[in-house]
């Protein structure tokens, strides 16, 4: 009778070990992944550096902005831009070309009777912008692009990732596409392209990141915003995992560096690399 009572003592002193052994593992691994995530998050705010700026519509020219010109390709490029950004937009005869929107691009190309009318190749080449600049295809922004190897590219208003391939493929490492979609993101990443996540389209970029997680397709790790929004949430958010951000339009110091500590690229029309300053020609 002791021994059978021994036994069954015994037997609840082991239970108990067991459990207690299961929860010190479960308290262990909580620590691991809080320090886990702590280190990476302490590597990557310590490790940040200087945002990079993008050349904003390929940069402006002459104190003219959202012209995506040849001239002012290369005006940014002489002036030591490293990422230029392009609006991709097409013909009525379907070639892509360098455009914000047509309505945009008729009016400051003379033709503001035309509304929203899209033109064909023909006629798009035939026009010039201000009277000055010319109008481009994306494709010659590639081939620019082929003579500039260390410069990459952010694309905006397409991210079909069929089209995109089909414009960037042959310099897809240097290639960040914004996209629009869930789908279109983790496609285009699967691909080989750096992608932004648009945040400017949906109302809980929290949500969407979360979401994704759930479902398998990966984190969402780098996002587009601008500087009108309210950034309590990318904040809270990078608290507990490392997010890249990259913020459009900045186009001055206080704008810069009231954003400095959030963002790893800011989209501007007037910065200068060369000189570290903004500049206006307007002003």
């Amino acid at each position: 009778m002791i021994f059978s009572n021994l036994r069954i003592i015994v037997y609840f002193i082991n239970l108990s070990l067991y459990y207690i052994t299961l929860l010190m593992r479960r308290i262990n691994y909580i620590y691991i992944i809080t320090f886990v995530l702590i280190s990476i998050n302490i590597q990557y705010v310590f490790g940040q550096q200087i945002p990079q700026p993008i050349a904003h519509a390929l940069g402006c020219v002459g104190g003219n902005i959202y012209t995506n010109s040849r001239e002012a390709m290369i005006n940014s490029i002489e002036k030591g831009y490293k990422y230029l950004e392009v609006d991709i937009d097409s013909t009525s005869d379907g070639i892509f070309i360098a455009s914000h929107d047509w309505e945009l691009f008729n009016e400051i190309t003379g033709h503001s009777e035309l509304k929203d009318s899209i033109a064909s190749y023909e006629d798009f080449k035939q026009r010039k912008i201000y009277n000055t600049y010319t109008p481009i295809t994306i494709q010659e922004v590639v081939d620019t692009l082929m003579n500039h190897p260390d410069i990459s590219v952010m694309t905006d208003k397409i991210s079909d990732p069929d089209i995109i391939d089909e414009l960037f493929g042959k310099i897809k490492e240097r290639v960040y596409v914004e996209c629009f979609s869930e789908e279109d993101y983790f496609e285009l990443k699967k691909r080989g392209y750096h992608v932004m996540f648009s945040t400017y389209t949906s109302i809980a970029t929290l949500h969407y990141i979360i979401k994704s997680m759930m479902i398998g397709n990966g984190r969402i790790d780098f996002v587009t915003t601008s500087t009108d929004q309210d950034l309590k949430e990318l904040r809270r958010l990078k608290c507990v995992m490392p997010l890249h951000v990259s913020m459009f339009t900045i186009n001055t110091e206080e704008e810069l560096e009231k954003h400095m500590d959030d963002i790893d690229f800011f989209y501007s029309d007037f910065y200068d690399p060369s000189a570290g300053t903004f500049n206006n020609p307007k002003e």
